[in-house]
């Protein structure tokens, strides 16, 4: 779960940081899919 999380951080950070567009939308495409993943984990 720590390792998930550690993810989604980082891809938050990027996301945070990133300049175009597409790049900022891909990364968050990336968080939501993590997240649902951790979701799916916790109902589970």
């Amino acid at each position: 779960m720590k390792k998930i999380n550690k993810k989604y951080a980082e891809i938050m950070r990027q996301a945070d940081n990133a300049v175009g567009r597409k790049e900022v939308v891909s990364l968050l495409k990336k968080a939501a899919i993590i997240m649902s993943k951790s979701e799916e984990n916790l109902a589970a």
